[in-house]
């Protein structure tokens, strides 16, 4: 069975719209580890005004979370968060507020869906500038772009990587997420894909469906690169390797 890295996913509970008790939270793991995750980083949301200060909250969950997951030898918990961007946000991750995956240079970074395509970019650069290297969360889903992959392509050349929902392919997010989820992984233009996991039932931790659906459109090496070995650059603070899927 294929391993995974999930490095978004919304497990910790009591500290955003994820999981809602430790029970839940427990549950989340044992059913991402049955569907072959080997590592996952805790992201919950960090937006003060939409979230509060959930520090002490994400601290103690994690550490509930890491005394459970003893139980798998071979599976490992690192923890960063979502950031929804906002002109504070570099204060939020200079601070150590906000933190970026496994005290990493990568921070995945998300943003209103409707929000417009220029801001996305001008943002984003904002981060790189600052020396972060930000991930686009769930890309197919941010309606500016789904006319074309213009914006896409200059993302990546500038260095922003981009990350698409292992649902999205299959329609969970509708058919606009689901068609632009489809054409960039199917032109190469995902760097990694991730669960977003928030339960069990419509956002579950769930990737091996996704992966058989990229392995067949696109090769099992390319499928290797985003489930697993990009995202373990990322926690391990390395680059991605360049090489042609």
């Amino acid at each position: 069975m294929m391993n995974y890295a999930d490095i978004h996913v919304h497990i910790l509970f009591g500290t955003d719209d994820g999981a809602d008790s430790e029970k839940q939270m427990q549950d989340m793991l044992d059913a991402a580890y049955a569907d072959g995750v080997r590592f996952i980083c805790a992201t919950p949301h960090f937006h003060p005004g939409y979230f509060g200060d959930k520090r002490n909250e994400i601290n103690s969950a994690f550490t509930k979370l890491e005394v459970y997951a003893k139980k798998y030898n071979d599976l490992k918990l690192c923890l960063g968060n979502e950031l929804r961007y906002s002109p504070n946000c570099l204060e939020w991750l200079n601070s150590g507020e906000c933190k970026t995956i496994n005290a990493s240079r990568y921070v995945l970074t998300d943003f209103s869906e409707s929000a417009d395509a220029d801001y996305i970019v001008t943002s984003v650069l904002t981060l790189l500038n600052a020396g972060y290297i930000p991930i686009l969360a769930h890309a197919e889903r941010y309606e500016s772009f789904h006319k074309d992959m213009r914006e896409i392509r200059k993302l990546q050349e500038c260095g922003v990587l981009i990350q698409v929902d292992a649902q999205s392919p299959f329609g969970n997010w509708g058919k606009n997420a689901k068609k632009r989820s489809r054409k960039l992984i199917e032109h190469y233009f995902a760097d990694i894909i991730a669960s977003d996991a928030h339960n069990l039932s419509e956002r579950p931790p769930q990737m091996s469906g996704c992966y058989d659906y990229v392995a067949g459109k696109c090769g099992a090496g390319y499928a290797k690169k985003v489930f697993f070995d990009n995202p373990i650059c990322i926690i391990n603070d390395s680059d991605l390797g360049k090489e042609l899927y």
